[in-house]
């Protein structure tokens, strides 16, 4: 009687655990698609580096 239901219970866990692995899936792909937005975000260019230099440069040759 045992034997006959551990396919079912095994089957069952495994649907489960097959429903976990697309959540996480998902979930994963969300993260991503934040962490790609955060980042273009953060980014700073070349031109963007040097102006802030220069500025800093200039800050610092006022005597205040």
């Amino acid at each position: 009687m045992v034997i006959e239901l551990i396919p079912s219970i095994l089957s069952v866990v495994l649907i489960i655990a097959f429903l976990f692995i697309y959540l996480m899936n998902v979930r994963i792909k969300q993260l991503k698609y934040e962490l790609d937005d955060i980042k273009s975000r953060v980014m700073i260019t070349d031109d963007e580096l040097n102006r802030l230099s220069k500025d800093i440069e200039d800050f610092k040759k006022i005597n205040i």
